[in-house]
């Protein structure tokens, strides 16, 4: 072990003991979302299955709350929610990677953990991405000597080598497989393919795509999967310009992409989405969700996650000694062309104090009995033929609260965390706007953790995840409508067994 890798782990150890032992601390981290364990994360990384143990690796910078030197961290579960601290299996300490251990996937094969990964580091005072692999037993992971592997000598063309990154790897047919992301000549994006035999010699196959400056100008972490007959593309737009119908924000949007790959030319081929006019969709409209990955699991479902926090806007408060978490694991499923999302089926397992009910709103700031706390699975049907605002108070109390402005005339909900008790401004208010439902009736799913709301719209239609820092201690959850509004409800609490904790 590097003395670097040494000494990241020595740090999150004394962090981590740290918050353990004081009260206030740990009552400010998420119950059952994976966060930082010390210090900052971003991207998810490496999201795979390993001897049918999921792994989640991670960026991550342990000496500080704000991005740094990137580092790898880990950890595993055995059910998406409870998730067990492993050793940081990479450091910025070789030739190949000293500036830096950027994103990257995993795929076992053969009884190994092969991760791929993009080493950064210097050239003529410039930096330089290329890509990188590590093989490992799920505990400890071996960088090969022969690393980089692929550079800009393995692309047939010009670009540009400070953005060459994120590798997605997998194994078809007895090949690896690499698609990485780069800035093309003309300063967009594209996705490059390549292959290998041994992972170490690697040969350019094709441009699977690229922007052309329609949809953003840099990607960033792009995922390749099959579901539901097509073959999907997840990738992260940098530089896009916000549009006036409502589906993209400006800066970094997560979206995906479906269609097909023609297997002679190892392009892909895009499908139109009527919707929005473009080929590209949201994958979730809230402020805070980015560099999404997914993995397939033994029982044959695709699981996303992502991270739960915004470059543009850092919210972490002042004396938190972590930032950043991840989104709930979430159930992919592909129909009526759209990709729909829900949180894992395990997450019911904690489940607690069911109660159920219909609810006549017709003033300001109602309590329900039995919605009330910090952790909950909250959902809510709602006649969305009917006019009127709903307004849904969360993680309340006399001076704090974050809401949630469900328009029924305007389809749209948005989410305000103005007043959590932020002490500087940042990015508060987040507004998306969706389809009715032909049925009429909208249903709401809130997942509400400790400092994140993810709700999902219309039985995952839409996501719209965001977080906030409202003080632990704010419990109240109130109902608002302006004018005379019935809701039906099923309410559980979230219970984590202190054992796993």
């Amino acid at each position: 072990m590097s003395t670097l890798l040494e000494n990241a782990q020595k740090k999150e150890d004394e962090t981590t003991a740290l918050i353990a032992e004081n009260r206030e601390l740990k009552a400010q981290r998420p119950a059952f979302h994976f966060a930082s364990p010390a210090g900052w994360i971003n991207d998810p990384n490496g999201f795979s299955f390993f001897e049918n143990k999921c792994h989640l690796f991670f960026q991550y910078h342990p000496y500080g709350v704000h991005w740094g030197p990137m580092y790898w961290g880990h950890t595993v579960t055995d059910d998406f929610i409870i998730w067990k601290r492993e050793p940081v299996v990479l450091a910025p300490d070789t030739d190949a990677d000293c500036s830096g251990c950027f994103s990257g996937t995993a795929v076992e094969v053969d009884g190994k953990h092969i991760i791929a990964y993009t080493g950064v580091t210097e050239k003529d005072g410039v930096t330089v991405q290329n890509q990188c692999i590590a093989v490992g037993d799920g505990e400890v992971y071996t960088k090969l000597s022969c690393n980089p592997v692929i550079t800009a000598e393995n692309v047939p063309f010009k670009f540009d080598e400070r953005d060459f990154r994120d590798p997605k790897i997998w194994y078809e047919d007895g090949r690896y497989f690499i698609a990485a992301v780069l800035r093309a000549a003309d300063g967009c994006g594209a996705l490059v393919l390549f292959t290998s035999e041994d992972l170490i010699k690697w040969t350019y196959v094709s441009t699977l795509d690229s922007s052309g400056g329609k949809t953003g100008h840099m990607w960033e972490c792009p995922d390749i999967f099959r579901l539901g007959g097509k073959y999907i593309i997840v990738l992260c737009l940098q530089g896009m310009d916000a549009d006036r119908r409502g589906y993209f924000c400006n800066g970094n949007n997560s979206v995906y992409m479906s269609g097909c790959i023609d297997e002679h030319t190892h392009t892909f081929i895009r499908d139109e989405r009527p919707e929005n006019g473009m080929s590209a969709a949201v994958l979730d409209y809230g402020i805070d969700f980015y560099a999404p990955e997914t993995t397939g699991t033994p029982d044959g479902r695709q699981i996303m996650t992502g991270w739960m926090h915004n470059w543009e806007s850092y919210s972490t408060p002042e004396g938190y000694l972590w930032s950043g978490m991840m989104t709930i694991p979430r159930e992919l499923s592909f129909k009526k062309n759209r990709l729909y999302q829900q949180p894992v089926r395990e997450l019911k397992k904690y489940r607690i104090n069911h109660v159920s009910g219909n609810k006549n709103l017709n003033a300001d700031r109602q309590p329900v009995q039995g919605i009330t706390g910090r952790l909950l699975d909250l959902e809510l049907c709602i006649n969305a033929a009917g006019k009127g605002i709903l307004t849904i108070y969360f993680a309340a109390d006399e001076r704090h609260y974050v809401s949630l402005v469900c328009d029924l005339s305007a389809h749209t909900l948005t989410f305000d965390r103005t007043y959590c008790g932020y002490c500087r401004d940042v990015l508060s208010v987040r507004t998306i706007k969706f389809e009715p439902d032909t049925s009429g009736i909208l249903q709401l799913r809130c997942i509400l953790d400790i400092c994140s709301l993810e709700v999902f719209i219309d039985g995952g239609r839409y996501a719209f995840t965001n977080t906030f820092y409202t003080p632990p201690e704010a419990q109240s959850i109130l109902f608002s409508a302006d004018t005379p509004l019935s809701v039906n409800y099923n309410c559980w609490q979230i219970k984590i067994p202190e054992e796993k904790k």
